[in-house]
């Protein structure tokens, strides 16, 4: 959910980076992680290559395709394994109800509420990139990668509590 005061939600049709990974190819990045195919993670892998933002485990569950063909631990356990193998990313607060949101071959950063746990994706251009050469280039690290997550209170509960 967008909440940032002048954030508009993500264009995953319009970002130049998300949204070009087919079905086959995620289907094939699981295949190559050692997952079997089925019709629940094919599901799951439409909905989140498809949606704009992180979404969560609930609204995941009630997606056109997901809904009622599984149990919520099952489709948990599918997405702990996605999460394993690097296929998806866990975004929000631990205690919180997760997020989470296809890896892709770039990276978006986000800002979570700390008091309802909402999550946007910031978009705009990551100052860490450039450290993550500087990093991989100083220490000899192939592969280097950052996740970047902000903290703060959205507009909508800091409202609440004014």
């Amino acid at each position: 959910m967008s909440f940032m005061a002048g954030h508009k939600k993500h264009d995953i049709a319009g970002c130049q980076k998300c949204g070009r990974e087919t079905p086959a190819e995620l289907l094939a990045a699981c295949r190559a992680a050692g997952l079997r195919r089925t019709q629940l993670l094919e599901s799951v892998l439409d909905v989140l290559r498809t949606h704009s933002e992180p979404i969560k485990i609930g609204d995941l569950g009630k997606a056109k395709g997901i809904r009622g063909t599984c149990d919520p631990a099952t489709l948990y356990r599918l997405l702990e394994r996605l999460e394993s193998k690097g296929l998806v990313r866990r975004i929000g607060l631990h205690e919180r109800a997760a997020h989470f949101a296809l890896r892709r071959a770039h990276h978006h950063d986000y800002v979570v509420c700390r008091e309802c746990g909402d999550v946007a994706t910031l978009d705009m251009d990551c100052p860490a990139e450039k450290l993550e050469s500087e990093v991989g280039r100083r220490t000899g690290f192939r592969e280097v990668y950052h996740e970047l997550q902000f903290y703060g209170v959205c507009p909508r509960c800091a409202a609440k509590s004014a």
